[in-house]
Order: structure tokens, then sequence, then C-alpha cells
């Protein structure tokens, strides 16, 4: 990662910390520009907007860092350059805990249900309480 990259992603966590949002979703807009093909950029913003209720962006962000994803596992499937599986693993079920909730939120609990499954199994821990509080029938 490029020095402007962490100042920029290190100024939007501690924004988000902070409960700045807006000034959150800036400073990740800037670490994305900074670093088009970052995957937790796209994901730290998506859950910024998350908290400011701007579901779709949420949806759209955490889209955008899935495919960089895909991409980076694709390239590095034919290089040498491993990849720490347990933290790519994380990366995935903020993704999918953030998708699931914007769904939730947005109303759709069949596909919530499905993608907040997904993170569970992914190993966010919070997911089961939220299946359980939400999906009660």
């Amino acid at each position: 990662m490029g020095k402007d990259l962490d100042e920029f992603v290190l100024a939007g966590n501690n924004k988000f910390l902070l409960g700045d949002y807006k000034g959150a979703i800036i400073s990740f807009t800037k670490a994305i520009m900074a670093s088009p093909l970052h995957p937790a950029s796209y994901s730290s913003r998506a859950y910024a907007k998350l908290e400011m209720r701007d579901y779709d962006g949420a949806l759209y962000d955490c889209q955008q860092a899935l495919n960089l994803m895909y991409m980076e596992e694709q390239i590095n499937k034919n290089s040498s350059h491993s990849v720490n599986s347990q933290k790519k693993q994380s990366e995935y079920a903020r993704i999918f805990s953030t998708i699931g909730i914007a769904k939730l939120l947005q109303g759709n609990k069949d596909d919530a249900l499905v993608i907040l499954h997904s993170a569970r199994l992914l190993g966010w821990q919070d997911a089961e309480d939220i299946i359980k509080s939400y999906y009660k029938d």
C-alpha cells in the first residue's frame, strides 16, 4: 500500500470510530482514488454508507470489493504469491455481513437471511444474533 492510501484509510477508520460517517466516506473515497484496486477501501466505505442509511451505495461498494477480491484470487492463483486465507475469509465475512444488513434494512429478509448465514459460516459472530432477532417466525 502506498503512503497516501495508508493515510486515507487511517483517517477514514478514525472518522468512522468517532461517528463521522460522512467524513469517513470522503476519506475512503480518497483511498479508492489513490488505489482503485484496493478492495478493503470499498468495503470500509460500504460500512460507513450503511451507517448513513445509503443501502444501495453500500451494496454497490460491497460488489466492487467482491469483484476486486475475485480478480486478486485469479491473479494469485497463477502466481507464487500467497494470501493469508484467514484474513481473506474475515474480509469476505465482513462484506457479506454488510450486504446482509443492508438487504435486511431494505426489507429484503429472504436474501438477507441467506447472505447473513454465509457471513456466519465465514466466521462473523454477530450474524447468529441478527438472524435470531429478525427471523423469529
